[in-house]
């Protein structure tokens, strides 16, 4: 009697922690899909299922690479537009940025006899001294970020036109173009990049205390001031950032075209707002995921291609675009009120 008891309460208990278990599973799920890039990944999987209905070769592995290659140059601008945006700022000279950036590292190839990885950091550190400017106009000097970031792509754009009399800069060397055309087996390089500074930035805003600061002064700056950290320091380090990730990736665009062109990039800042934004990153600062901001990069490219299989004439695509942020500004709007 007393061992059948007692198997009786094991059972009991083994059942107790089997519905607790469930229970917890099921509260993992729930917190899950509530997360901003759940909601994008289903986006993502119906787009994909739509465009493979109005196009039975979308689904092939080599058009997703093309896709993915294609606005790899987009992801990378998103996530050091995401660090910017977490502090509740923005910067509208990325796309100039990327412009300058390529354009550098086409003038160091051709006309400066410099060798590749030289040419490339010249291209990088352009866009991280116009992302110095830029933090320090908005830090320093107290400028709104929107007027600071609206002068500096003008002024970025100008020095791309002046420098080159509006003409492109063409005969780069075949080692530097297979950078963005090449693949690491059957993956894009351009692809490979922007997944490595997506987990580098990723762990940084994840592990690193300057992450924490990062989301703490875009969650209320005040506190962050009145609790003493750098926060100086810290908006003009994801400045710095934003505009070394632009020239980045000017220069893998530059790298995939083959040319650099005054207009290269031109209207870029729009999709990589877009990018950031449908990825969850809220315009009041303290909130966002650099996933997120990929994941958004990946829903431009499948819209677009999407337009294009409809013949959507390119004229209406930047409505679409637009569009898209306003609905997710709305989104984000209505969460944070939920919240």
């Amino acid at each position: 009697e007393g061992l059948g008891r007692a198997r009786k309460r094991v059972m009991a208990d083994a059942g107790v922690t089997s519905a607790g278990a469930t229970s917890s599973v099921a509260r993992g799920i729930r917190s899950l899909l509530r997360r901003p890039e759940a909601s994008i990944i289903l986006v993502i999987l119906a787009l994909c299922a739509f465009l493979s209905v109005a196009n039975p070769r979308f689904l092939s592995l080599d058009n997703f690479m093309n896709i993915a290659r294609n606005y790899s140059d987009i992801g990378i601008g998103a996530v050091g537009m995401t660090l910017v945006l977490i502090v509740a700022g923005i910067d509208l000279s990325v796309a100039s940025v990327m412009a300058l950036g390529g354009l550098v590292a086409a003038l160091a190839m051709t006309s400066w006899g410099l060798p590749i990885p030289i040419a490339i950091l010249l291209g990088v550190t352009a866009g991280a001294v116009i992302g110095l400017v830029n933090g320090l106009l908005v830090q320093r000097l107290r400028l709104p970020p929107f007027i600071a970031t609206l002068g500096m792509l003008g002024v970025a754009r100008g020095i791309v036109v002046g420098t080159t009399s509006g003409m492109g800069v063409s005969g780069l060397p075949k080692e530097f173009t297979a950078i963005g055309q090449g693949y690491i087996g059957p993956v894009p390089i351009p692809v490979i990049v922007m997944v490595a500074v997506a987990l580098v930035v990723g762990l940084f805003l994840a592990y690193h205390l300057w992450g924490t600061y990062i989301f703490s002064i875009g969650g209320n700056e005040t506190a962050a001031i009145l609790t003493g950290l750098p926060v100086a320091r810290v908006k003009i380090f994801v400045y710095v950032v934003c505009g070394l990730l632009a020239g980045l990736a000017g220069v893998l665009l530059v790298s995939r075209v083959g040319v650099s062109l005054p207009g290269q990039s031109l209207g870029y800042e729009l999709q990589v707002i877009a990018a950031a934004v449908i990825g969850g990153v809220s315009l009041t600062g303290g909130r966002g995921t650099v996933l997120g901001a990929v994941l958004g990069a990946m829903i431009i490219g499948l819209i677009q291609n999407a337009l294009v299989l409809l013949q959507v004439p390119p004229y209406w695509q930047q409505a679409f675009i637009g569009g898209i942020i306003i609905l997710a500004a709305v989104v984000d709007m209505l969460r944070q009120r939920r919240g």
